[in-house]
């Protein structure tokens, strides 16, 4: 693939991403745990089916290498996690939140890479993060409530990364060894609810027809894998620094979604708090941008 192939897979992948409020929330009719499961278990069989296609695609050695199925399996609980928290925070109002969360992720990797990969913090790292701190602390004490939604799902997409790294298995057969591992405990659960009496959605009282809400649970599943597979395209030809300012894309779309569209609050402790970790973000990203030439 080429670098301009693959910058318009990175630019695609971070704009569905920031766009995917849009669609969770079309469905928040539906309880979050189901869209939850149902995002787990269409994913898995996405993923399959694109595998099938992907005729060079054996999954017995992955099952057969213990250590390849705790990475992936821990890998999968920690997607999971994150698909979980984003749906609960979107379909309860908190797209601000989640957004600030994934401003965070890129500042908890440089943790991660400290914690697991022994690697060193530079000066304007160190900086980054101790403001990133700064700000999830400001907003804490004066907004009065701590941004948990956030810390969870940067500390979960951080560690889905730094366990994909380790791993360091491809991206498509990775992907679908993870939904399949977490896929059972979908189905038990979608099987525990299916007879409830409040399951709205599939009756002609929900505001959806009853295909129509089935239609986009399983179409979740594409919405959700389809990104990742972008992703995994566009980081094997853009220089991993050119990714880096693509991925702020996502939650400034989603910021602008939730405020703008949403109509969430955006008060003055959201306002220093994403001033302070922007900030730390552009400390990282002027100073991964100065050392490339040197290191080429």
């Amino acid at each position: 693939m080429t670098l301009r192939a693959g910058l318009i897979c990175a630019i695609v992948c971070y704009a569905l991403w920031g766009v995917l409020p849009v669609y969770w929330k079309a469905l928040s009719f539906i309880p979050s745990p189901e869209i939850f499961a149902h995002r787990v278990l269409w994913s898995f069989v996405f993923m399959a089916v694109v595998c099938v296609f992907w005729r060079r695609f054996d999954p017995r050695p992955y099952f057969r290498d213990r250590r390849a199925l705790l990475l992936l399996a821990a890998a999968g609980a920690a997607v999971s996690c994150t698909w979980g928290i984003y749906i609960y925070a979107v379909n309860s109002g908190h797209i601000v939140e989640a957004s600030l969360g994934y401003y965070i992720n890129p500042l908890l990797s440089i943790i991660a890479g400290v914690v697991f990969f022994g690697e060193k913090l530079t000066a304007f790292q160190k900086i980054a993060t101790g403001l990133a701190a700064a700000g999830v602390l400001y907003f804490s004490f004066d907004y009065g409530v701590f941004p948990w939604i956030s810390v969870a799902l940067a500390v979960f997409f951080g560690l889905y990364g730094a366990l994909k790294k380790k791993g360091g298995y491809p991206p498509a057969p990775a992907l679908a060894i993870e939904t399949s591992l977490m896929a059972p405990l979908a189905v038990v659960f979608i099987i525990c609810t299916f007879a409830r009496p409040e399951r709205v959605f599939l009756t002609m009282n929900g505001p959806w027809p009853p295909w129509g809400a089935v239609a986009g649970l399983i179409c979740g599943g594409a919405v959700t894998a389809a990104p990742l597979l972008l992703f995994a395209r566009a980081a094997n030809s853009v220089p991993l620094s050119t990714i880096g300012f693509t991925q702020y894309l996502s939650p400034t779309l989603s910021l602008l979604i939730g405020v703008f569209v949403y109509k969430e609050p955006f008060t003055q402790a959201h306002l220093i708090c994403f001033a302070l970790i922007w900030t730390g973000l552009l400390l990282v990203s002027l100073e991964a941008a100065r050392r490339r030439p040197a290191e080429t």
